[in-house]
């Protein structure tokens, strides 16, 4: 997929997550078709097991797995930078535990390490929202402290250090602006794995509510029904799909347009 069709592919979703209730000629979760009713014209998907409009559950999946995997994107960069950042910054006994810690939770994929923590605290958007950030986590943390104690060797940061400067006035000046491009490039990686767990925890349903229009539940909901109407198990596969390849061509530096 190339820069422009991803671009195209993730501003359309933004756009349809956006403006879903004016866009969508029916509720969302209202029973107004008979059950598994095919395509045709003003129901372009046809309609679910329950008669719902399936292309407007679609339209409404799109704001919600978006919404839910920038979250969990957002966990991951808040919890995984400070403790990277922190680390590489006050160094010593500090910087061994966040290593220490980060060596051990990394030794878990971030996906399975994702379900320990929805295991723990029980099923529900919020449980899959923080165990999905706090799960990837350790590794950007882990490129965080890299890239921090990279450019601690720089010159102007050691003058910076030499003049009396504080560590919160050389991370807040110096290490922070610095270190945002690269790590911009890693944040668009994250969001990609964000999405693609959070899509995958409620494709198993640990969400908590099966009736949710989110592209993971709707996948798991026509599971079903894959040889009677693939199309409900198709198009909720194809956006997945899609919107991780887009992400990934977007942020991939080799991409060429």
């Amino acid at each position: 997929m190339t820069r422009y069709l991803a671009w195209g592919w993730l501003v359309t979703m933004l756009g349809i997550a956006l403006l879903a209730p004016w866009l969508s000629p029916n509720p969302p979760n209202q029973s107004l078709f008979a059950p598994l009713a095919p395509p045709r014209a003003g129901l372009l998907l046809g309609a679910d097991a329950l008669g719902r409009d399936f292309l407007v559950r679609m339209m409404y999946g799109a704001r919600l797995s978006l919404l839910l995997a920038g979250l969990a994107a957002a966990v991951t960069l808040i919890v995984g930078g400070t403790a990277g950042f922190s680390a590489a910054i006050v160094g010593g006994r500090y910087e061994l535990t966040i290593n220490w810690l980060s060596n051990v939770l990394l030794a878990i994929p971030g996906l399975l390490l994702a379900m320990l923590f929805v295991a723990a605290w029980g099923p529900g958007i919020a449980a899959v929202v923080l165990a999905v950030g706090i799960g990837f986590a350790p590794s950007f943390g882990r490129v965080t402290r890299t890239i921090a104690r990279r450019l601690l060797t720089e010159g102007y940061v050691m003058a910076a250090r030499a003049s009396g400067g504080g560590r919160l006035w050389i991370a807040s000046r110096h290490l922070l602006p610095n270190s945002l491009p690269e790590l911009a490039s890693y944040a668009g990686t994250y969001l990609a794995w964000t999405f693609l767990a959070v899509t995958t925890l409620t494709f198993l349903g640990l969400a908590g509510d099966p009736s949710i229009p989110e592209w993971g539940a709707l996948l798991d909901s026509s599971r079903a029904h894959l040889l009677s109407a693939p199309r409900l198990a198709a198009a909720p596969a194809l956006a997945i799909s899609l919107t991780v390849l887009a992400v990934h061509a977007v942020v991939r530096k080799e991409s060429l347009p």
